[in-house]
């Protein structure tokens, strides 16, 4: 466990956020992956979370106080590689695999047609990137342009769109941006709607608090407006649905702590 910091993470923008968190009869936490507890890297696979996050996790969730979950657009099989299971619910594949921790376990599988449409954007990707930056996943395929040289990687990602958006509509998928890529993936099938199903049971006085930093997050931020809190990590300059800003990872670690000393006071 870290050892705390005196500093309290600034939320801009809630005024009296803290005072909120402190009173809520009950809570949701829900955590975007990369960019928010996990530092980019080229190298996707050694994306591991900032030192100390995973124990802070751990914590809120052993106090009771809190409901803890995370949806991210790795596979949930990429997640748990790299952050450990914390014992928490995880969305993963932009709102297409979701696991308990009982051990339950559901995917949304495309059909045949999406499959074979599937197949063939992989090969489309990989006449433009080599295989490493080519993510499959169980409904979608990933194209990485993360450490590449940013005019070959805007050159790669306006021709896969030119090429996944064109019968799009007729495969029932779509072409969607996101930090360092592009992918092709269901349609209707995002973060918005994993937060839909996280939260059915939650009550109107629960307090919901999502923490994301790429695009793909401005779905779940949509899905809460109304009905919970929404913080975006990064650049201040980028527009947004997000209630709330964090800086970066480090300022998502201090406010994990100060969410623990918060909720167990």
């Amino acid at each position: 466990m870290m050892d705390r910091n005196p500093w309290p993470p600034h939320v801009s923008d809630v005024p009296g956020f803290w005072d909120r968190v402190a009173i809520a009869p009950s809570r949701m936490l829900i955590l975007d992956y990369d960019g928010t507890l996990a530092p980019f890297v080229v190298d996707r696979m050694a994306a591991f979370p900032l030192h100390g996050i995973a124990e802070t996790l751990c914590a809120i969730r052993e106090s009771g106080t809190t409901q803890l979950a995370i949806v991210t657009g790795r596979p949930i099989d990429e997640l748990l590689e790299l952050l450990g299971d914390i014992e928490i619910p995880v969305v993963g594949s932009q709102g297409t695999e979701f696991r308990y921790p009982n051990g339950r376990w559901f995917t949304m599988l495309p059909s045949a047609r999406q499959r074979a449409r599937l197949l063939q954007a992989e090969q489309e990707a990989l006449a433009f990137a080599p295989e490493e930056r080519v993510e499959k996943k169980p409904a979608s395929v990933a194209l990485h342009t993360r450490g590449t040289a940013a005019s070959k990687a805007r050159a790669s990602e306006k021709a896969l769109r030119k090429l996944w958006t064109r019968d799009a509509e007729e495969s029932g998928l779509e072409c969607r941006s996101f930090l360092g890529g592009v992918e092709f993936r269901l349609k209707g099938t995002t973060k918005g709607t994993a937060v839909n199903v996280l939260t059915e049971e939650c009550a109107p006085d629960d307090l919901i608090v999502y923490i994301g930093d790429d695009d793909t997050d401005e779905d779940a931020f949509a899905a809460l407006k109304g009905r919970g809190l929404s913080i975006r990590v990064g650049d201040a300059a980028t527009a947004t649905a997000a209630d709330a800003r964090l800086c970066d990872t480090s300022d998502v670690r201090w406010f994990l702590v100060k969410w623990l000393d918060v909720t167990n006071a």
